[in-house]
């Protein structure tokens, strides 16, 4: 009996040894060169300065951008991003934080589920998919919430999955844990976060024709536990800001998205089959064989566990795909179960031994997403960075065209993620701080303290990473035939937008010692609608001018 104990024990230890190792691992290289990533626009930079101004306030209920109560999103995603201001200063590093963080999370999840419900190897190959796929990269790094709510999405559906098989316990533990886990997921995204793995949990039941476990489901204590970590908040935000509350929150960001779309071009029936193979990437083909394979094999033996993974996406896809409103990263989660599955399926081509099927079905994509990353940095990069970043993307290609010929299964899969790996590093440090700055006020900031005035305006565009870097509100400004007429009941996306704007003449006319921030594209339109007030140019940088308005 000693000798039993002690070896689970030390299966004990060296399972969280193994998952501690997975987060700081996967943590780091997360983070790795950060810092020297500048927030973007549009979308980074309003998470960013809310976050920011969350801080400066000291108002940790009501989110507010340039200075006036935003409605955007619920509060957890601005808490974690303002307490790592708080403690480590505003910066790009402080920024993304969150993100790299619940990203290593998600991959701790992913191991100790798999465990749970897989073989070790193929559940190690689950966290090396998933950690690894372009998407699940990328949004370890942005300043946004969808990390942070694809970790909580999948935590419930995992839990509800353990409590339903009854694993490890009683089963209203783990219904518990789902609960608490969808009340984060609301608490970061809004309803949603409920309703997604509530509709996934109906489906499966339905499916499975268990009805009784409806009863089970919905047990007092796991309503009472959502209630008390989801409600508060809401009930907050209501009794400060009664309907401009409900009307914006839940008119404006959730119905009005989908009902109307935000992007109409973005609005096609195939939109979100792209989007999962571009968030795959490098593992794209071998996923979709996987999804194949595990059809066949669900029609032979009737898996729980593939139904559940198969009903957990289709939801999301269906969903999103009937939304009006479509974006890059709606259909996120279903990269959790997909890895799940191409992870079983890959374990058994490694035993197997079936190299050229791994070397065409994984090898082949990467190699496509080798030539990928030159185009984009031929796009983005300039001189030394260029050179290094083209030069050590082709010496993986070449490394792959030399090594892979007549080696064995295992060595050739570990070179693919080792050159993988490397690409990986080169795009930290090269590619995307370099597209990041493309797409970053701030270099504007930068430019206008040290030219040194008082109200700033942007002409026809506005960069709220500037506003974040420089702490100056500035002012959009439009010309004054095309300044938005909007009734404040109508719901519609201008609302979306709390940015001070005005008319290019009155700006003019009541801000004197101003400095105005112009496009390219737009200077020549600027200036002949600005001809009167004799606008002078103070300086020219990277497409930008800048014009003193002084009077």
């Amino acid at each position: 009996m000693n000798v039993k104990t002690s070896a689970a024990v030390d299966a004990l230890i060296g399972f969280k040894q193994k998952c501690l190792g997975i987060f700081l691992i996967s943590f780091f290289f997360y983070m790795f060169f950060n810092h020297i990533m500048p927030i973007t626009d549009p979308v980074e930079s309003n998470y960013a300065l809310t976050a920011k101004e969350m801080v400066l306030t000291a108002d940790w209920i009501s989110p507010r951008i340039y200075g006036t109560i935003w409605f955007d999103k619920p509060v957890f995603f601005y808490w974690v991003t303002a307490i790592a201001f708080q403690l480590f200063g505003f910066s790009e590093w402080a920024a993304r934080l969150a993100p790299a963080f619940f990203a290593s999370a998600g991959l701790v999840l992913m191991y100790w589920f798999a465990t749970k419900i897989v073989k070790q190897k193929a559940a190690a190959l689950s966290v090396l998919i998933m950690g690894t796929s372009f998407e699940y990269i990328v949004l370890a790094k942005l300043v946004i919430t969808d990390m942070v709510f694809f970790v909580f999405n999948c935590a419930a559906l995992c839990f509800f999955y353990l409590g339903y098989v009854e694993m490890d316990g009683t089963k209203k533990r783990w219904y518990r844990i789902a609960y608490v886990s969808m009340a984060l997921a609301v608490l970061t995204k809004g309803p949603v976060g409920v309703l997604l793995p509530g509709l996934v949990m109906l489906f499966f039941i339905a499916v499975q024709r268990n009805w009784s476990e409806l009863k089970e489901l919905f047990i007092p204590s796991g309503i009472f536990l959502f209630a008390i970590v989801a409600l508060p908040w809401y009930a907050a935000m209501y009794a400060m800001h009664g309907t401009e509350f409900i009307n914006s929150f839940f008119g404006v960001h959730n119905y009005l998205r989908a009902t109307v779309s935000e992007h109409p071009k973005d609005n096609v029936s195939y939109y979100y089959i792209a989007v999962f193979v571009l968030s795959m990437l490098p593992w794209s083909a071998l996923a979709i064989k996987a999804l194949i394979q595990g059809c066949k094999d669900f029609r032979s033996q009737s898996s729980p566990l593939l139904l559940f993974f198969f009903l957990w996406a289709a939801a999301y896809f269906g969903f999103y795909s009937l939304m009006a409103t479509k974006y890059l990263t709606y259909t996120f989660p279903i990269v959790f179960p997909v890895a799940i599955v191409t992870a079983v399926h890959l374990e058994r081509m490694l035993v197997q031994r079936r190299t050229m099927a791994i070397i065409y079905w994984a090898g082949v994509p990467f190699v496509l997403l080798l030539l990928v990353y030159i185009v984009v940095a031929y796009h983005y990069l300039a001189g030394l960075g260029l050179i290094v970043t083209v030069g050590s993307l082709l010496l993986f290609l070449l490394l792959l065209w030399y090594k892979l010929r007549g080696r064995t299964t295992a060595y050739v899969f570990k070179l693919l993620c080792l050159c993988q790996l490397g690409s990986y590093i080169i795009l930290c440090l090269f590619v995307f701080p370099a597209m990041a700055e493309s797409r970053s006020g701030k270099g504007i900031a930068e430019n206008i303290a040290g030219l040194g005035r008082g109200d700033i305006g942007m002409y026809q565009f506005y960069s709220t990473s500037e506003v974040f870097y420089s702490d100056n509100i500035a002012v959009k400004l439009e010309p004054s035939s095309v300044l938005p007429l909007r009734k404040s009941e109508e719901l519609d996306w201008s609302s979306k937008y709390t940015m001070p704007i005005q008319g290019l003449a009155d700006f003019m006319t009541q801000s004197p010692n101003s400095l105005i921030v112009v496009p390219d594209t737009q200077k020549g339109i600027f200036l002949v609608e600005a001809a009167k007030f004799n606008p002078q140019l103070m300086k020219s940088d990277k497409g930008w001018n800048y014009y003193d308005i002084n009077h």
